[in-house]
């Protein structure tokens, strides 16, 4: 018995069939040809479990009724057709795992795209690593000596505390102290003496000397004291 369907076959070709899962792939066994998912294909079109096919058992029991009484015959020729079966390509096998994960086309798209940009990235990134280290003349060296103008820290003066403003100080009135009075100097009249040379003697004159003793005439007689001011 083959192993695949003999209605299976491409929409294009009635008589050509690939050997795995096809999206082209149709049932023969329908008018029009009918398109197969990939788990019916996987399950029944393509292993010999299509004999439990209901699309077989009924376009085979129709063949058999309109071919009664006729000599038996290979199952290729009862069927009316010659089979070419096909190895998938490459190319289409891929397309066929990406659509049996549920990838269409613009999801196919979208992947191819990114495979190249992750591919530019990395020839980028190899070219940045191999291309030679950055010109280190390119960037200017700053100047580390400091400026020779040192600023010149004022030192606050003495003087630059707060004033104190004093007012005008009140002169004291003087004190009025009584003074003891000077103890008289006095004096012995002796023989010879005369009011004229007393006076000289003490630094005094006559008439403070007959003042202070009350006298009124310059006669003075030994032993006479005279207070001499």
């Amino acid at each position: 018995m083959e192993r695949i369907c003999p209605y299976l076959a491409l929409a294009e070709d009635g008589r050509t069939v690939a050997d795995g899962f096809d999206p082209d792939h149709r049932c023969h066994a329908l008018t029009p040809p009918a398109a197969l998912d990939r788990p019916r294909q996987v399950q029944l079109c393509l292993t010999e479990a299509h004999v439990r096919c209901e699309r077989f058992a009924a376009a085979r029991t129709a063949w058999l009724a309109a071919s009664s009484g006729l000599p038996r015959v290979a199952p290729d020729v009862a069927f009316g057709r010659t089979r070419l079966i096909l190895e998938p390509e490459p190319a289409r096998r891929s397309r066929d795992e990406a659509t049996a994960i549920g990838l269409g086309r613009p999801a196919i798209l979208l992947a191819a795209a990114a495979a190249i940009v992750t591919t530019v990235l990395v020839l980028a990134g190899v070219s940045g690593i191999f291309g030679g280290a950055p010109d280190a003349s390119a960037s200017p060296t700053p100047d580390a000596t400091p400026s020779a103008a040192a600023s010149t820290t004022q030192q606050p003066s003495a003087s630059a505390g707060p004033s104190v403003s004093v007012g005008p100080t009140a002169t004291p009135p003087p004190s009025i102290a009584s003074t003891p009075a000077a103890t008289p100097r006095t004096y012995v009249v002796r023989s010879g003496d005369t009011l004229n040379e007393i006076a000289q003697r003490f630094g005094t004159t006559v008439a403070a000397i007959k003042a202070a003793n009350g006298l009124t005439s310059d006669t003075i007689n030994v032993g006479d004291v005279l207070v001499i001011p």
